[in-house]
């Protein structure tokens, strides 16, 4: 009987132009963890490969390659020179997986960003890889996401920034760090110098965790955003006090450019506090209080102070029982205000003739480049006041109207405002905007008068697929 070749040896007999044809259809993974390597000789193909030598950024996303094929990798990676982004997102590598990439980061001097989200790496393999952390002196952003990591896990991660000088960005959202891991964090941030981004989103952090990461804040020079938000329906549990703290810590911080605290408990009071604070901090430029229930009068003391702020650019207020008093409070401050070009009021209850305030506003103000007021109780009439201030507007660029029920009516007063406006690209339009069968008729005719009047609208937004096909096939004709 003849001997049979191996796999390598056909392969080897091929042209080299045939061999790369082969590797150009295989992913990055399988060359790198199971083509390279089969021998010296294909290995001396590989390496002069173009597309194996000139990669930067590895891509193994969702593949199911668990502990076994994180091995692999490891060993690939070791001492790789060219990969400098590597992301494991969602591969259930677990502890074990983690123990493998300790190896790499202990010795490869080129990889910069890693992503080991959803991985089930818990506590355990978080140990394993804060022991390589304090010796890497390349990597600048890990991301821990929805790992199963408590406080333990955190104190390690901790103790590893005592000594890490090059990481900057930390995410470790959807874990349950709680507290006790708030105050590892905020014992480490006292004197870390590099650590510029946290994200430590839906941790059952409460009040006290919250006061031990402000007194960081009052003396950390280096951290310029902070997440205290939720993370896919998981939440941090803030309440008044916490907020009060944060609140003075800001005042003074002179870092500090994103700020989110969505989802936690900030009450009339915190809004309260929050609007002092902002009164004398002269850095915040994102500011995220979505969920927070200020109200009305936490809005009024928060529309003073934007009357006369210079850096907040972006301000998120949506579902906090805004009425349209406090519509009308925010309308007079963005009168005066020259910096603010993102807003978010959806789902308040600002009405349907008390909308006029903030049209109003839109005839006048120029900055305000996105506005979303879905879910907001408007209709046919709140709309031509919208469609008036629209006429004028020279800056507005993102519009979203979702969950309105703006009607035909609406849908001809849009029409109209927008006849010469040549600034707005986006659109948001649902609710009864479309039937089962697309668009209905009134809305397509004003989707083709946009797109016939307005050269520079590009999307045109709905979340029937009928009807969002009709509009992407006349962007595909007219754009």
């Amino acid at each position: 009987m003849a001997e049979q070749s191996s796999p390598s040896s056909s392969i080897l007999s091929l042209p080299i132009e045939l061999v790369y044809k082969i590797l150009d259809n295989l992913d990055d993974y399988t060359i790198l963890c199971s083509i390279r390597d089969a021998c010296k000789k294909l290995n001396d193909i590989i390496h002069v490969y173009p597309r194996y030598w000139s990669l930067t950024n590895l891509n193994v996303y969702c593949k199911g390659i668990q502990s076994e094929g994180a091995a692999h990798l490891s060993y690939a990676l070791k001492y790789n020179t060219t990969i400098t982004t590597l992301n494991l997102y969602a591969n259930n590598i677990g502890a074990e997986g983690a123990s493998y990439l300790t190896s790499t980061l202990s010795y490869n001097t080129t990889l910069t960003i890693l992503d080991l989200n959803d991985n089930n790496i818990g506590d355990k393999g978080t140990r394993y890889l804060t022991n390589a952390l304090k010796q890497n002196q390349k990597l600048t952003s890990l991301n821990l996401t929805n790992n199963k990591i408590g406080a333990d896990g955190i104190h390690q991660v901790a103790n590893a920034l005592h000594t890490n000088m090059t990481l900057t960005t930390l995410k470790l959202s959807g874990n349950e760090i709680g507290d006790w891991g708030a105050m590892y964090l905020a014992n480490t941030l006292k004197n870390n110098k590099t650590l510029a981004i946290i994200d430590i989103s839906g941790n059952k952090i409460q009040s006290k965790g919250a006061q031990h990461l402000a007194e960081a804040l009052q003396t950390n020079r280096a951290l310029t955003a902070l997440n205290l938000g939720c993370y896919c329906g998981r939440s941090n549990n803030i309440e008044k006090v916490g907020v009060q703290c944060l609140a003075e810590a800001i005042t003074d911080n002179e870092k500090i450019i994103i700020l989110n605290l969505n989802y936690n408990i900030i009450s009339v009071e915190g809004g309260i506090y929050l609007s002092n604070a902002l009164r004398h901090n002269t850095t915040l430029t994102e500011f995220n209080l979505t969920y927070g229930q200020i109200e009305d009068e936490g809005t009024r003391y928060l529309a003073d102070i934007l009357r006369n702020h210079r850096t907040l650019t972006t301000l998120n207020l949506a579902n906090n029982a805004i009425t349209a008093v406090g519509a009308q409070y925010l309308a007079n401050a963005l009168r005066d205000n020259a910096i603010l070009t993102k807003l978010d009021l959806s789902s308040n209850t600002i009405g349907n003739h008390e909308i006029h305030y903030v049209a109003e506003t839109l005839q006048t103000n120029n900055t305000l480049t996105s506005l979303n007021i879905q879910h907001n109780e408007i209709e046919a009439q709140g709309i031509k006041y919208l469609a008036d201030g629209l006429q004028r507007n020279t800056t507005l660029s993102i519009f979203n109207l979702v969950n309105n029920d703006i009607g035909d009516e609406g849908a001809q007063h849009l029409a109209n405002g927008l006849r010469n406006n040549t600034t707005l690209i986006k659109l948001n339009l649902l609710s009864l905007v479309s039937t089962a069968h697309g668009l209905r008729p009134p809305m397509l005719e004003l989707h083709d008068h946009i797109r016939q009047s307005n050269a520079s609208m590009r999307y045109f937004q709905t979340r029937n697929e009928e009807a969002q096909d009709q509009v992407d096939a006349s962007v595909d004709d007219t754009v």
